[in-house]
């Protein structure tokens, strides 16, 4: 297992700082390729949010999770296995077993939930398969995607799975060779993202430069959780890649109505008081995206008439247009309407008004 190495300053993760790098518009890249873009959230509003559009939508959106987590995992691990390797392990000349525990071990510091070996068979034939069990996946569909991008990533073949639950919280995943159909390949793709400049600095720890705030968080290598002090919310770093395939996806599908549901979810979600920062305190709000990675918030206007945001840079629009409009709700205690734009370069505006 990858060691743990704490920072004596801040605890953090050796790993997780040498691997992310905060940036001052309210990004988190990859350290190694800054075009890929990361996210630090709270993991409890990621199955909700899915939930949430498949209700309104009336369909399951599974397997459109399931390929664009597939396709993300496998190029931010990219950075870490060389080309070389990866051809040696299709020949059987390194063998595959280890390389798969030690992304094993990024997936627990990363806080995706706890990996372990059970079986496998590798001859390079229609045979093969790989079977992990994991506990407390952060989300099931995306746990599964996740191992599935390791193996596809190592052997170089499109694989299929199937998993069952085990356990209470304990899921068996088996993964083996099965094509993907052709017309969700060519529809799913990925975008890079190019940093630009930015205002918003996050103290850092003068030790290993990871941001100050980090340190309100525990790290448990052991679970592959993630938790907040003292709140016992759990995070989860994943790449913006992961998730903006899947709305690209919904949007293209489903048009403006998905849109409405994304938003709808995710106003839903906060209302009901998940998220407890105070929208008057501009300097925290801002903090709080920026290590997230959501954002730059420049401007947060909130009164009778309603909230008015302003965000440059920022990440997730539909998803932080229902977290406005339900932080709203929440300190109004009234419904609201909400208007929103959002431009090429980032740049978010959002008025939310008493319905």
């Amino acid at each position: 297992m990858l060691e743990l190495k704490p920072c004596p300053e801040c605890k953090v993760p050796e790993y997780i700082s040498r691997e992310h790098s905060w940036l001052d518009n309210g990004d988190i890249v990859q350290s190694r390729e800054e075009w890929h873009r990361m996210l630090f959230i709270e993991t409890a509003g990621i199955d909700p949010l899915f939930r949430g559009i498949e209700e309104i939508v009336g369909e399951s959106i599974e397997h459109i999770v399931i390929t664009a987590q597939r396709r993300a995992v496998r190029m931010y691990l990219s950075q870490f296995i060389s080309e070389e390797t990866r051809e040696l392990v299709k020949t059987k000349r390194v063998p595959l077993k280890p390389l798969a525990e030690a992304i094993g071990d990024i997936a627990r510091l990363t806080g995706y939930g706890d990996y372990r070996y059970i079986d496998m068979r590798y001859e390079l034939d229609d045979d093969d398969y790989y079977t992990v069990s994991i506990k407390e996946p952060f989300s099931l569909p995306m746990a599964v995607a996740s191992f599935m991008a390791t193996i596809e990533m190592l052997t170089g073949r499109d694989l299929g799975a199937t998993y069952r639950e085990t356990s209470p919280g304990e899921y068996s995943i088996t993964v083996f060779p099965s094509e993907h159909p052709q017309e969700l390949r060519e529809k799913m793709w990925l975008r890079y993202y190019y940093p630009v400049k930015g205002d918003c600095e996050l103290d850092k720890c003068r030790s290993c430069g990871a941001p100050l705030g980090l340190s309100e968080y525990r790290w448990d290598p052991e679970r592959g959780v993630i938790e907040g002090i003292p709140s016992g919310r759990r995070m989860i770093i994943i790449g913006w890649q992961n998730l903006e395939p899947i709305f690209n996806q919904l949007e293209a599908e489903g048009g403006s109505q998905v849109m409405r549901a994304v938003i709808e979810a995710q106003r839903r979600f906060t209302a009901d008081g998940f998220y407890h920062q105070d929208i008057r305190d501009l300097s925290a709000m801002r903090k709080e995206l920026a290590i997230r990675g959501l954002g730059n918030l420049k401007k947060l206007d909130f009164g009778m008439e309603g909230l008015h945001v302003l965000m440059e840079n920022a990440v997730f629009a539909p998803v932080m247009v229902g977290l406005f409009q339900g932080l709203h709700d929440m300190h109004s205690g009234s419904g609201s309407q909400v208007e929103w734009r959002y431009s090429e370069e980032g740049a978010l505006e959002v008025w939310v008004s008493p319905a």
